[in-house]
């Protein structure tokens, strides 16, 4: 599953330490919530452009190594943000940080992210800081774990700037000195003219173009085919390395929803707007759910869909297991705590047998699913459930592990 960069700060910086931030800069914990997206998707897209300047990516690395950026520093960010000389050491290292980043472009920056985030031009500064260096630090956890130098640091921010550009505000792009967001990384105009002298330099400067021209094929193709009813949940946005939600097979591993867990993160205290208190992993769908919904950044669309990844179902069949009730019990708390949202659960099967018997056997999944959380006292008004049978895999049906990831039920928020 490729790495979203900007999805683990969001999800990391929600709940306790959107709390304890609002509460350091006399925001709104619900303002501070909602600009966490645009904040941290600039900050990213600082650090993306800075590691396209020549230098940059290991000007970067060094910045990581020598501040101690990395897992150690996330175990105790929290800490770090209940006052004394921590919490003033923790924003004077922040407030060195973004020059480091924009330059001189601090007061422009301030601007863009007043403007789109309602908080108060006064917290801008301090709440950049502090972003900066939880993003600084999950990218140098990421950099010790696949021992990084820094051309792979460099490649790996650069698989970021589609979902930066998606996130930061537009109006971010005069800051960095870009025409347009489309720009970020030092991605060119247009086509060079004319072969450099050194052949491999320009073959690193002309990758990202390439991209863009196969991405713009791929785009091309996609929309060749019919369509159907709704968009499918793209890969990138399914929770990474999801347990099967629906194994319909008796050759799935015993251990594959172990395996499955291990992916999800720590499980950790959770508090919900009206004060219950959930426990749930650091990489799950409640997390991704919440955070999407307190975004206000993030506008409810067709293409943004969740895996769940704790709900089993029997071989073949749409009856729940009891492994289930843990994360439809979540789900039914979040919707009590946010009771303008409304839900859309789609159902999804392999390739294997027959594609209307999948289609079936789909909906059925997901009206379980939804017919499960009424039960729990949600109104069905609020819910909807469809089946997608085989369609919209994401990932190949070639193997049983992908077979395994493609039996699913997903959701996506439809109202909020």
């Amino acid at each position: 599953m490729a790495l979203n960069l900007l999805e683990l700060v969001t999800t990391g910086l929600m709940g306790e330490h959107a709390g304890k931030i609002a509460s350091l800069l006399g925001e709104e914990r619900s303002t501070v919530t909602g600009s966490l997206g645009a904040v941290s998707a600039s900050v990213l897209a600082g650090i993306i452009n800075k590691a396209s300047t020549t230098g940059g990516g290991l000007d970067l690395l060094t910045k990581i190594r020598t501040g101690n950026l990395d897992d150690s520093f996330l175990n105790t960010f929290g800490s770090k943000l209940s006052g004394g000389k921590r919490t003033e050491d923790l924003l004077k290292t922040g407030s060195a940080l973004v020059p480091f980043l924009f330059g001189s472009k601090q007061e422009q920056l301030c601007k863009v992210l007043a403007a789109s985030t309602g908080l108060a031009k006064t917290s801008i500064p301090s709440l950049t800081g502090m972003i900066a260096l939880f993003v600084m630090s999950i990218i140098g956890k990421q950099a010790a774990s696949d021992n990084l130098d820094s051309e792979g640091l460099v490649h790996m921010l650069n698989a970021q700037i589609f979902s930066v550009q998606q996130a930061a505000p537009a109006a971010l792009a005069p800051v960095l000195g870009l025409v347009s967001l489309s720009q970020l990384g030092g991605m060119p105009p247009s086509l060079p003219t004319g072969i450099p002298g050194n052949p491999a330099s320009f073959a690193k400067s002309l990758w990202p173009f390439l991209l863009g021209i196969i991405a713009l094929g791929l785009f091309m193709k996609t929309c060749s085919h019919p369509q159907v009813k709704e968009t499918p949940p793209p890969a990138a946005e399914v929770a990474p390395d999801t347990a099967a939600a629906a194994p319909d097979t008796a050759t799935v591993a015993p251990d594959s929803a172990a395996v499955a867990a291990d992916s999800l993160g720590a499980f950790g205290e959770y508090e919900l707007p009206n004060g219950v208190k959930l426990n749930i992993p650091e990489f799950g769908i409640e997390r991704k759910l919440i955070a999407f919904i307190e975004d206000a950044t993030k506008p409810v669309g067709k293409e943004t869909w969740y895996s769940f990844d704790r709900l089993l179902f029997d071989t073949g069949k749409a009856t729940l297991k009891p492994e289930s009730q843990e994360q439809l019990g979540n789900l039914n708390e979040i919707l009590k705590a946010f009771p303008n949202v409304a839900l859309k659960f789609g159902g999804y099967t392999d390739n294997i047998g027959d594609p209307q018997a999948n289609l079936a056997l789909s909906k059925e999944r997901a009206e379980a699913v939804m017919a499960e959380i009424v039960k729990l006292g949600i109104d069905n008004s609020r819910l909807e459930a469809e089946g997608y049978g085989d369609q919209f895999p994401i990932t190949d049906n070639a193997t049983e592990e992908g077979r395994q990831k493609n039996r699913r039920v997903d959701c996506r928020v439809t109202k909020k």
